[in-house]
């Protein structure tokens, strides 16, 4: 059985900050949890040792890029220990998937890809399916219109929150090479310096500054987070499939509302074909808590509120926001 890593507040509360703004400097992190920038610096760098922070990436808006945001979930069958990293492998290194969970419940993985269209989201299938469809005995596809990343409050139980949309949209930019190399460059680590950015692509640092100053001002990059090994810190991480009874627009919106407030809650999906008229994810410390969540939404909503069902993401595989 894996050890649990203890946190003390100041962990939680730079885990917290760093949340959104990867980027800030130690001395601002410092001043927002109660410490000095050397402090600072080595908390985070003790959490990377440790297997708390695995990277630190961006979460790029590729909606705004042309992208559809398409999931699969599928279970296996007839697979031993070998043919099983032997998939895990395929779909870790294919260029579409850019988030690949192992989980446990009705699936044994789910992926997410960026597809230009619903062509090449077939295309996909159709691919895995000539690669692995022996051993797939269940698969499950839907597109994601919206995906709702709040903030980790889990860690601090803080009440106010932030939030970012990935959603479908009509706006649209194009950007240049160069943008590109920039955003393949933040994916693999998004707190790299702007002078180690300007080294690798030979260009100046004010240039690099501009260029990532420009995509956050579009929106491009919403905000830059840490992976957190949460199974390390003893947290599991469910995602929550509910079905409505005849709900109307006006009782889901009250009641996303009501879920939002909730510190555990790390994302709402919103989409077509979902698993479930209300897809969320949360960090819980235990399976009571999703019991007393489940219970409590059946006494505030009553008359909506129907079965569920849950999933628990066991490990994340792949994490990169980028299909290029």
């Amino acid at each position: 059985m894996q050890e649990i890593i203890k946190l003390d507040k100041k962990d939680k509360k730079l885990l917290y900050e760093l949340d959104f703004d990867g980027r800030l400097p130690f001395s601002q992190l410092g001043k927002k949890i109660g410490l000095s920038k050397q402090g600072t610096e080595y908390k985070f760098n003790n959490l990377i040792k440790k297997g708390v922070i695995k990277s630190m990436y961006p979460v790029i808006n590729m909606p705004k890029l042309g992208y559809l945001y398409c999931r699969i979930s599928i279970t296996l069958q007839k697979v031993n220990k070998e043919k099983r990293e032997e998939i895990i492998r395929y779909l870790s290194n294919h260029e579409k998937v850019f988030w690949l969970f192992k989980v446990y419940g009705l699936y044994d993985f789910f992926i997410v890809i960026w597809a230009k269209s619903l062509t090449e989201f077939k295309d996909f299938i159709e691919d895995i399916g000539e690669n692995i469809g022996d051993y797939i005995k269940l698969k499950k596809e839907n597109i994601a219109t919206d995906v709702i990343h709040f903030q980790n409050r889990y860690l601090t139980k803080s009440i106010s929150y932030k939030e970012i949309h990935i959603k479908e949209t009509q706006e649209r930019f194009e950007i240049d090479s160069l943008d590109q190399e920039i955003l393949k460059i933040l994916c693999k680590d998004a707190r790299i310096s702007l002078i180690e950015i300007s080294k690798k692509l030979k260009k100046s640092p004010k240039v690099i500054a501009y260029r990532i100053k420009n995509l956050e001002k579009k929106k491009i990059i919403e905000g830059y987070r840490p992976d957190i090994d949460y199974n390390k810190i003893g947290y599991i991480y469910y995602k929550i499939f509910i079905n409505l009874n005849n709900a109307s627009k006006k009782q889901k919106t009250l009641l996303k509302e009501y879920i939002k407030k909730n510190p555990l809650l790390i994302y709402i999906v919103e989409g077509i074909a979902l698993h479930g008229d209300i897809d969320i994810e949360m960090m819980l410390e235990s399976n009571q808590q999703l019991f007393d969540f489940i219970e409590d939404l059946r006494l505030k909503f009553p008359e909506i509120i129907g079965e569920y069902q849950t999933i628990v993401f066991a490990e994340n595989l792949k994490t990169r926001y980028l299909p290029f």
